[in-house]
C-alpha cells in the first residue's frame, strides 16, 4: 500500500479477529475495534514487533485502508516503518 509498511506500537497489544482488528493500548488500557474485515492483518512479529500485512484489490478498498492506517496512527497504536519492498 504506497509501499509503506506500518508495526504495531511496542506498547500496543494486536489481534486478529472475524470482522477486523482489536488493539489493545496499554498506555491508557483503550481498546479500538477495526472493522476491516480481512483486509489488513495482522502479521508475525520480527523482534517482538507485529506488523501489519494490507490485502486489497481494489480502488475502494485501497481508500478505506488509507482511511484506516491514518486513524491507526493518529491514535499512535501503528507506527509508519517506512517503504516495504
Amino acid at each position: 500500500m504506497d509501499n509503506l509498511s506500518y508495526h504495531l506500537h511496542p506498547l500496543v497489544r494486536g489481534r486478529n479477529e472475524s470482522f477486523g482488528l482489536l488493539f489493545y493500548n496499554t498506555r491508557d488500557t483503550l481498546l479500538t475495534f477495526v472493522r476491516c474485515g480481512d483486509l489488513l492483518r495482522i502479521g508475525p512479529a520480527a523482534g517482538g514487533i507485529s506488523r501489519l500485512e494490507v490485502h486489497c484489490g481494489s480502488e475502494a478498498e485501497r481508500g478505506k485502508v488509507r482511511r484506516v492506517l491514518r486513524g491507526l496512527a493518529q491514535k499512535g497504536l501503528i507506527v509508519e516503518t517506512g517503504v516495504s519492498a
